[in-house]
C-alpha cells in the first residue's frame, strides 16, 4: 500500500482516491508522492512550494552575483552595482550572503530582496548627483504648506 522513499509517502491513485481526507491532511504537513501510472506526481503544501521557488530563485541570483564579482567582472545580474564604490560593492556582497544564508535557515526570503533593492536605492543616489544633492537637503519648515483636515 504505502512505501517511504526519501521520507515521504508514496501512495497510489486509488488509495488517495479512497482515503483523501487522510492523503491530503498528510500532504498539508509533509510531501506525499502520488503513483499515477508510471507517472508521480507531488502533493505538497502551496507555502511549502512557495519557499522552494523562492529558495531557488534567490540562490541562484546570489550565487552568479558572487562568480561576478569574484572574476571582477561586470555584473549582469546586479548592472546597477557598478554605481557603488568599491567598499559599497564589498558591503553590499558581504550582507546578501549573510542574509542569504540566514534566509536559507530560516525559509524568509524577504530581507534578502530588501537588501537588494536598498542597496540598488543606494547606487541610484550615487549614480545620480543630482538626487544625492536634494534628498541631502535641509528642508526650509517655513516653506510647509498647512492642510487642514
Amino acid at each position: 500500500m504505502v512505501s517511504t522513499v526519501f521520507s515521504d509517502s508514496i501512495v497510489n491513485a486509488t488509495d488517495l482516491r479512497n482515503n483523501q481526507k487522510q492523503w491530503f491532511e498528510k500532504a498539508y504537513i509533509k510531501p506525499i508522492t502520488v503513483n499515477y501510472g508510471r507517472r508521480q506526481l507531488a502533493i505538497m503544501n502551496r507555502e511549502q512550494v512557495g519557499r522552494l521557488y523562492a529558495a531557488q530563485h534567490y540562490s541562484e541570483l546570489v550565487l552568479k552575483a558572487c562568480e561576478e564579482f569574484s572574476e571582477n567582472s561586470k555584473s549582469t545580474i546586479f548592472p546597477w552595482i557598478e554605481y557603488l564604490s568599491n567598499e559599497g560593492k564589498t558591503k553590499f556582497h558581504s550582507e546578501l550572503l549573510r542574509q542569504t544564508i540566514q534566509s536559507i535557515i530560516t525559509g524568509d526570503w524577504a530581507k534578502v530582496e530588501y537588501i537588494i533593492d536598498d542597496w540598488k536605492a543606494t547606487a541610484e543616489v550615487e549614480r545620480n548627483p543630482a538626487l544625492a544633492a536634494v534628498l541631502k537637503s535641509k528642508e526650509d519648515p517655513s516653506q510647509y504648506v498647512e492642510i487642514e483636515g
